[in-house]
C-alpha cells in the first residue's frame, strides 16, 4: 500500500521563527532546545486526564514538552531532529505485562517450530520434514501444537505417542505443546525418561495413560520437571535468541516487557547485553516459587532474593515470584468450581488440580515475598483457583499491609462476585485480550466442549474495568503465536475476530458478527484497552514514574502509527501499521517505507542553509546549518 512518508528532518522551519526569539533559542547553552520533536500528529498521552496533543519535544532521552505544534516549536533549535508525523497517531511506547522471552525466537532457529499450524497432517509433514534433514541429532525437540488440531480422544487427552513413533522410533522426540503445560512425547523418549504404565503421576502432573491397555498415551500434561530432559542451548544460541526477540518485541511497538519465568542462565544473557549497551528495553523479571518442584519454599524464595539482589539494574530487575496454582482447560487441570463436562474425558465429577493444597504454605509465601518488597504474579486460569488466590492474597495484606502490586494472571474463569475484591485488595488483574473470542479451530473444539455453557462467559474484561480494577493486557508470547498488541485491542473493543487471514477463516464486517463472538456485554472502550497496554502495564511492573504515559520528565518511550485509532473502524485496528519504536528517544524500529506520493516542500528564511541527501528509496535527510 502506497502511503506519503513522515518526513524526518533536521531543520528550523519558518513557523519557527515567529516564536522564538535568538535570545530565547541560545539560552543558558541552549537546555531548553530539543534534540528531537515530534510535530503535527495525534498524540494520545494517556495521562490521568486523558489528554490529547500534536507534539512532543526529546532531550536528552526524556520528555521535555508536550502540547500543540506551534507550542513544542519553541524547543527547536538548528540541530534539532524534527519529525513531521502529518497526522499519524503517537501512544506510549507498548508493554507486555507476561510474556516468556525469547518467545518462540529459539524454537524458530534451532528446533521443530508448529506455531500457526492447526491440522494434524500438517503438524506430522513439519516433524518429519525436521527429522529428515538433521538425522544426526540424538533428540528432537519442538513447540507449538494444539489439541484443536486432533480429534476424538486425542483432543482430552492429547495427541499419541504412535504418530512420532512412525516418524522416529529410535531417536527421542519431545514436543511441547503451544501453551507450555503438555509434552507429546515418542516411545523412545519415554523409555529413556523411565516411564511406564506403572509410573505414577508427578505431583500437580498427569501421565495420560491408554484406558484399555494401560500404557503411556504419548501426552504429559501439567508440571513435569525430572520426568523429561529439558531442551539445553548454548549461551551464543541464548544470546541470539535474545535479540531477536528484542527485534521482534520493537517491531510490534513495545519497549519494555515482564518476563514470567526463566532458568536463570537467562538472567546473565539479559544482563551481557545490558553491560554492552544492547539492552533497549525496560525488562522486570519475576524467579519461579513453585511448591511442584519438591524443593522447600524457603529455599525458592531464598534464592529470589538472591536474584533480586543480583539482577538490579535500572533497566533490568527482578521485581517478583511467579506462583501457579492451577493448570489450564485444555490439560483438564485448571482448578473450577463445578466439574468440567464429561467430554473432558475425566469423567462428571472432576474438578481440575489445585496445585497450592496447603493454604497455610501459599499465605505464608505471600506474606515473605511481599515484606521484602516483592510482588507475587499468580497463574490462575480456574474460578475456584482465583478464589483461592483471592482468599489468601486477602489474608497476606492484613498481616503485610501496603502497595504490593500483586498480580494475577490469565483469569479465564472468575466468579462475578470476585471481580470487585481486584479493587478491594489492590490486585492487578492481568489478561490476554487475544483470546478473549470465540477462537476459529479452538473454543468449539476445546472450550465449550471441555466447559459447556460457562465457555459463554469465559475471560472477563469489561467487568474489570468497570469494578474500577488495575487491568494490564499481556500476551503470554509464546501462548500467543503474533504478539501484536492491536490485534489484542481490537479484541478486547470487539470481543471479536481480530484477523480472519491469520486464523484461515472469513473476515467480519460487523463487530456484532455472531460467529465469533464472545459475550460483548464484557466489551470494553478504546482508551481502556490502550491504557492496559501503557500505563497500567508501567504501574504493576513498578516503572509508571519512568515510563507508560507521555508527561513531562519521564522516558521518551513512543509507538508512531499509520493512523489514528480513534477515528477508524474498530475492526481495522490489527492492520494499521506500526511506523516507528522510540526507546529512550532513540529510534529502535523503522518500518520500511515506500516512495512519496507528492513532493515535500521546506520553507525556510536565509538564517539557514539546507543541505538534500538523497538516501535512496523515497528517504531524504535534510542537514541544516545556520549562516553566521
Amino acid at each position: 500500500m502506497k502511503r506519503k512518508a513522515i518526513c524526518f528532518v533536521l531543520l528550523v522551519m519558518f513557523g519557527v521563527i515567529s516564536v522564538m526569539s535568538p535570545i530565547h533559542a541560545l539560552s543558558a547553552g541552549g537546555d531548553l532546545l530539543a534534540d528531537k520533536v515530534l510535530i503535527n500528529g495525534v498524540v494520545y498521552t494517556v495521562d490521568q486526564e486523558d489528554t490529547m496533543a500534536e507534539a512532543i519535544a526529546i532531550k536528552d532521552g526524556k520528555i521535555l514538552a508536550v502540547g500543540t505544534t506551534q507550542e513544542v516549536k519553541a524547543y527547536i533549535g538548528p540541530h534539532t531532529e524534527v519529525m513531521d508525523l502529518e497526522g499519524k497517531m503517537v501512544l506510549p511506547g507498548l508493554m507486555d505485562s507476561h510474556i516468556h522471552p525469547p518467545g518462540t525466537a529459539l524454537t524458530e532457529l534451532y528446533d521443530i517450530s508448529l506455531s500457526a499450524t492447526d491440522s494434524k497432517e500438517v503438524i506430522l509433514a513439519k516433524i518429519q520434514q525436521y527429522v529428515d534433514n538433521n538425522p544426526d541429532l540424538n533428540a528432537y525437540y519442538g513447540r507449538g501444537w494444539s489439541v484443536g488440531a486432533f480429534d476424538g480422544d486425542e483432543t482430552s487427552r492429547g495427541p499419541k505417542k504412535e504418530h512420532l513413533d512412525a516418524i522416529s522410533p529410535d531417536i527421542p522426540i519431545l514436543l511441547t505443546s503451544y501453551d507450555g503445560h503438555s509434552t507429546w512425547v515418542n516411545s523412545k523418549a519415554l523409555e529413556m525418561a523411565g516411564i511406564t504404565k506403572d509410573t505414577l503421576n508427578p505431583e500437580g502432573g498427569v501421565i495420560e495413560k491408554d484406558p484399555v491397555t494401560g500404557e503411556p498415551w504419548g501426552t504429559i500434561k501439567g508440571y513435569k520437571s525430572g520426568l523429561l530432559p529439558p531442551q539445553e542451548y548454548t549461551h551464543e544460541m541464548l544470546v541470539e535468541g535474545m535479540k531477536a526477540f528484542q527485534d521482534f518485541m520493537h517491531s510490534l511497538g513495545y519497549t519494555g516487557f515482564f518476563n514470567a519465568g526463566w532458568d536463570e542462565e537467562m538472567f546473565e544473557v539479559v544482563k551481557e547485553l545490558e553491560d554492552k549497551g544492547e539492552l533497549k528495553m525496560w525488562a522486570r523479571i519475576s524467579g519461579r516459587l513453585d511448591i511442584r518442584s519438591g524443593e522447600a519454599v524457603e529455599e525458592q524464595i531464598q534464592r529470589l532474593l538472591e536474584l533480586r539482589d543480583t539482577y538490579n539494574s535500572d533497566l533490568y530487575k527482578v521485581i517478583s515470584g511467579k506462583i501457579f496454582i492451577d493448570g489450564v482447560v485444555e490439560g483438564v487441570t485448571a482448578k473450577l468450581l463445578e466439574p468440567y463436562e464429561e467430554e473432558a474425558g475425566e469423567g462428571s465429577e472432576h474438578y481440575g488440580l489445585y496445585y497450592w493444597g496447603d493454604m497455610e504454605a501459599l499465605r505464608e509465601t505471600i506474606i515473605k515475598v511481599n515484606s521484602e518488597g516483592l510482588s507475587t504474579h499468580f497463574h490462575s486460569i480456574g474460578d475456584r483457583a482465583t478464589r483461592e488466590a483471592l482468599d489468601a492474597l486477602e489474608y497476606g495484606l492484613e498481616q503485610v499491609p501496603g502497595e504490593h502490586r500483586n498480580v494475577i494472571t490469565h483469569l479465564q474463569l472468575v466468579a462475578l462476585e470476585d471481580i470487585p475484591r481486584f479493587k478491594e485488595l489492590g490486585i492487578v488483574a492481568n489478561v490476554q485480550p487475544y483470546w478473549h473470542m470465540k477462537e476459529p479451530g479452538w473454543w468449539h473444539e476445546v472450550d465449550s466442549l471441555f466447559l459447556g455453557e460457562r465457555a459463554e462467559y469465559e475471560y472477563p474484561l469489561g467487568s474489570f474495568f468497570n469494578a474500577g480494577a488495575v487491568v494490564a493486557s499481556s500476551s503470554d508470547y509464546f501462548v500467543t503465536e503474533y504478539p501484536n498488541a492491536l490485534w489484542a485491542i481490537e479484541t478486547g473493543v470487539t470481543r471479536n475476530l481480530n484477523n480472519g487471514e491469520y486464523y484461515g477463516v472469513d473476515d467480519i464486517e460487523d463487530m456484532d458478527d455472531p460467529t465469533w463472538l464472545l459475550n460483548k456485554e464484557e466489551r470494553a472502550s478504546l482508551k481502556d484497552m490502550i491504557r492496559s497496554f501503557t500505563i497500567n502495564n508501567a504501574y504493576s511492573l513498578f516503572l509508571d514514574d519512568k515510563t507508560g504515559s507521555i508527561e513531562v520528565g519521564k522516558y521518551a518511550d513512543l509507538v508512531v502509527l499509520e493512523e489514528d485509532l480513534f477515528s477508524i473502524n474498530p475492526l481495522d485496528i490489527d492492520g494499521v501499521e506500526i511506523l516507528y519504536t522510540i526507546f529512550q528517544g532513540e529510534i529502535v524500529y523503522e518500518a520500511e517505507v515506500g516512495p512519496y506520493e507528492e513532493e515535500i516542500v521546506i520553507v525556510t528564511e536565509d538564517l539557514f542553509n539546507i543541505e538534500v541527501i538523497d538516501m535512496g528509496g523515497g528517504t531524504f535527510w535534510y542537514t541544516v546549518s545556520r549562516n553566521r
